[in-house]
Parts: C-alpha cells; sequence; structure tokens
C-alpha cells in the first residue's frame, strides 16, 4: 500500500512537472490583424466634425446636442478616466453612463419602435398609407431623435471611436434603429405625395450612410446598425420602383447611385479587427495585472457572479491564496498562443465572408485551431495553454449555427443589393420599350452578377412576382422569404411591371 502511495505521489509529481514544462514557453508573436497582416493603428478621431457622436449620443435626452463642444467634451474625458488606472472596486465611469442613457431613453424616447413590415414582398406603400397618422404622429412626437438621423445621413465625416473592450451604447444603437425605420417609412410616404425625387435621395442616403457604418463599425452592434440601415432603404426604393405612378427618370437616378460594389463593402473587416483587438488587450491586461477577468470565462461561469463567489470562496483562505491563485494562472497563460487562436476564429470568419456560400465547404467552417504549425489537433492540446484556450472559446461570440448565419449576412445584404439593382434595370428597359416581357427580363438575369448562394444567374417567380436568391439554405423556395430571424430562405425583392402572357 505504501509503495502504491509513493508511486503515485511520483506520477502526480511527474505530471505537474510536465504540465509546468510545457506551458513555460510561449508561441513566437505573431501579426495581430485577422487575414495575417500587421494591425494598422486604431485612430481616434474626436474632432468636432466627426458625426459618430450622434451614433452615441441618439439615446441622450431631447435638449442635449450630441454635437456641441460640451457633449465632445465629455465624452472625451470619460475616455481619458478609463485611461487612468484606478482602483478595481470604483464603478465603471462608463457603466454609470449607460445606466443613464437607459433611463433617458425610458424618459424620453418609450413607444419610438416602428414596426416595419419583415416580408419583403410586401406593398409597403399601402401598408404605409394606412398607417399614416400613426407614422406623422411619430414623427411628430419624437422629432428630436429623427432630426439626430437626419444629420447623421449628411455626414462629411462618420469614423468610429469606440475605445477597446467598449462598446457603442446599445440603448443609441437600438433608438438609432427604429429612427431609420420611421426614416424610411417617411420616404416611402413623400413619394406617395408626388415628391419622388426627394424620397429617392433621403433612401439613397441612408443607403449610403449604412455602408459607411458596414465599412468602418469597430463593434458588431454597430456593424449590425448599418446593415439595418442598408436593408431598409433597399427595400424601401423597391416598393417606389414598383409603384404604376413610379415618374420616368427616377429608376435612372437610383441605378446611378447604386453602382458595383465588392463583397468586402457588406462584411464586418473593421468588426472583426476590434473584436480581435479587444480580446488580446484583455489577455494582456490579465498577465500584467496578474488578476484574471472573469468576462473571459463566461461560458465556464455562467454569470460573473459566480465567478465572484469561487473568488470570495478563496478568499476566506486569505488574500495571500487569492492573490497566488491568480498570479498561477496569468503565469501559465500563455498570451501570444491565445491571441493566435483567436485571430484563427476570425480568419475563418473573414474567409466565409469573402468566399461564396456556394463554393465554401466544411473546412472554411470558423473554430479554435491549435497552436500554429502544430496541426489542428495537435497531441496534448488541451494540456498546453488551457486557461488561454478556456478564454477564447468563452470570447467566441456565437455558437457555430449562429457564426454561420452572422458570416453570410454580408451576402444576404449583398444579394438583397444586387437584387435591387437588376429591379432599377428592368424597371429602365420597361420604360424604354413600353413593357418588359419575361424573355428579356431573363436576358438581364443571365448578364447580371450571380447569385452568391448558387453560383448561377437570380430567378424570376412568375408565380410570386419577385426576383429573388436562394438564401443560405440554397434551395429553392419559388420566391418566398421567411421572416428575417428565421431567414434561411430565399432573399427576395418584388417585381409587379412584368408581362406576364410574353
Amino acid at each position: 500500500m505504501r509503495r502504491f502511495f509513493l508511486a503515485s505521489v511520483a506520477a502526480a509529481l511527474l505530471f505537474v512537472l510536465f504540465f509546468l514544462g510545457l506551458n513555460l514557453f510561449d508561441a513566437k508573436p505573431a501579426p495581430a490583424a485577422p487575414g495575417g497582416d500587421e494591425a494598422p493603428a486604431l485612430e481616434a478621431n474626436l474632432e468636432p466634425g466627426n458625426l459618430f457622436f450622434l451614433v452615441w449620443g441618439f439615446a441622450e435626452p431631447p435638449e442635449t446636442d450630441p454635437l456641441s463642444p460640451e457633449y465632445r467634451q465629455r465624452v472625451v474625458e470619460l475616455f481619458a478616466i478609463r485611461a487612468r488606472p484606478s482602483p478595481r472596486l470604483v464603478r465603471s465611469p462608463y457603466g454609470q453612463w449607460l445606466a443613464q442613457l437607459s433611463a433617458a431613453a425610458a424618459r424620453h424616447w418609450q413607444g419610438a419602435n416602428f414596426l416595419f413590415p419583415q416580408e419583403s414582398a410586401a406593398e409597403l406603400g399601402g401598408q404605409f398609407a394606412a398607417q399614416r397618422e400613426r407614422i406623422g404622429e411619430l414623427g411628430l412626437r419624437f422629432a428630436p431623435l429623427l432630426s439626430r438621423f437626419r444629420r447623421l445621413l449628411g455626414a462629411g465625416a462618420l469614423s468610429d471611436f469606440t475605445p477597446l473592450n467598449w462598446d457603442c451604447p446599445p440603448r443609441s444603437l437600438q433608438l438609432a434603429t427604429f429612427a431609420a425605420k420611421h426614416h424610411s417609412a417617411s420616404a416611402v410616404l413623400a413619394a406617395l405625395d408626388g415628391r419622388w425625387p426627394e424620397a429617392a435621395d433621403a433612401l439613397l442616403d441612408e443607403l449610403d450612410a449604412g455602408l459607411r457604418l458596414l465599412s468602418g463599425a469597430r463593434a458588431i452592434r454597430t456593424n449590425a446598425l448599418g446593415r439595418a440601415m442598408v436593408e431598409l432603404a433597399l427595400r424601401s426604393l423597391a416598393a417606389l420602383l414598383n409603384r404604376s405612378e413610379c415618374p420616368p427618370g427616377l429608376a435612372r437616378r437610383v441605378f446611378a447611385r447604386l453602382p458595383e460594389r465588392p463583397v468586402a463593402a457588406f462584411g464586418t473587416a473593421a468588426a472583426r479587427d476590434f473584436q480581435l483587438r479587444s480580446f488580446q488587450a484583455a489577455v494582456g491586461r490579465s498577465k500584467r495585472e496578474r488578476i484574471v477577468d472573469p468576462m473571459l470565462l463566461k461560458d465556464f461561469f455562467r454569470q460573473p457572479a459566480s465567478f465572484f463567489a469561487l473568488e470570495r470562496f478563496v478568499a476566506i483562505s486569505g488574500a495571500g491564496v487569492f492573490s497566488a491563485v491568480h498570479a498561477l494562472a496569468a503565469f501559465l497563460l500563455q498570451e501570444n498562443e491565445t491571441t493566435a487562436l483567436m485571430r484563427g476564429f476570425w480568419d475563418d470568419v473573414g474567409r466565409l465572408e469573402a468566399i461564396p456560400p456556394w463554393q465554401a465547404g466544411a473546412a472554411d467552417r470558423p473554430q479554435l485551431r491549435g497552436v500554429p504549425g502544430s496541426g489542428r489537433h495537435a497531441p496534448l492540446w488541451w494540456l498546453r495553454n488551457p486557461l488561454g484556450k478556456m478564454m477564447a472559446r468563452s470570447s467566441v461570440p456565437y455558437t457555430w449555427p449562429v457564426v454561420r448565419h452572422y458570416a453570410l449576412r454580408g451576402h444576404e445584404t449583398r444579394a438583397r443589393y444586387e437584387l435591387t439593382r437588376l429591379l432599377a434595370m428592368a424597371r429602365l428597359a420597361w420604360e424604354r420599350g413600353g413593357g418588359l416581357g419575361v424573355t428579356e427580363l431573363k436576358r438581364l438575369l443571365d448578364a447580371a452578377a450571380p447569385d452568391p448562394f448558387s453560383g448561377r444567374p437570380f430567378r424570376y417567380g412568375r408565380g410570386t412576382a419577385t426576383l429573388y436568391s436562394l438564401g443560405a439554405d440554397a434551395r429553392d423556395d419559388g420566391g418566398r422569404e421567411r421572416l428575417e430571424m428565421w431567414r434561411d430562405s430565399d432573399i427576395v425583392v418584388a417585381i409587379r411591371f412584368v408581362n406576364r402572357d410574353s
């Protein structure tokens, strides 16, 4: 028995020594930017002409001007406070500000949401005309909110200045989305009142501003705001082009401002880079301060409170044990290798955004890969840098089905953009020839960019009167689109002026 006990102790000691030896040496530093390049410096454009202050200030009370010198100074001071070291137990000034914004939103902007129909084949003009009174009431009641949105559309500079490990205030982004819905509906109503050029320009300005946010948004939520603005504008433009009273020349006006755009224009390159930089900064802080951030382990402790409960349990033995546990964990954490794991994951997401979905295979699925050069599933993979792998896994924002959907959103938005261009081209052909037959329409589809979800031309649904893409499920649903929250179905743009007898 004694011999067995000594052998067990010796085996345990050998394992501990082996584990320590395996984790003493970090990987070599690697480029920080997704895609393998060195990351450019993050510039904070806090100049008065940068209208991104409006995005941050949407939830502020009506009397606050987010473009005033006082508001700008408040944001600059908030960032400066965060940059200075402070006691860990002091409540974050940013957290206090978020609480104030939530209170202001509940007090001043309650009821600002506008239910924009989700079905792309819906006749938006008729639906908005039936709600004209309510839309008008919302416009009067929330005039300052809508004024902020209109000012945003004319931005000379719209440069995201969000600091690492921060996010644009969620309540502000939510209210900006509500304002975008109302702006799009109001533009459609303006067209119905005869102001067609004004309405088209308003929607095209919204589209341009949304694309600028898509390309420059540092946070995923801000990227989502840009995508929502793009899709609302495109659907509203399609509704105008389908109206029987649409004046000659409007289709040309729309088509001129819908040039061919690369896939990257609809992706998340800036957001992916920002996510990786924020993760790298958090891991570096854990190494320097020798305190493990509970938010980097949120998947293993379902709530941060659970992690702090564990900390309190350790603290019962005294501050020495508490500090030693964190210091040992930080010592064994491999900073370079942990960052490389996350960079590999975001590289995979970027590849999914760049490759047409019909060409993507299982090898392109985002995942946490092994140490560079050691293979995807190297021997003893989880024994090396286990804390770093736990942090990386916790910081992957979504499970695989949601990541897949998230990575495909750029292709979905691009498909809707290309379908709207096709609709404008079809309207031009209809105006030139006094009508449009199915044969001519199919020639337009064959000559245009292919459907990213099939590699073949976009389709015309004769029975549903739609132009459509197959969507993420790559199945032909005949031009029927489900609600966005369940969307794996077709991506649809209505077309109501085709001569079906030809």
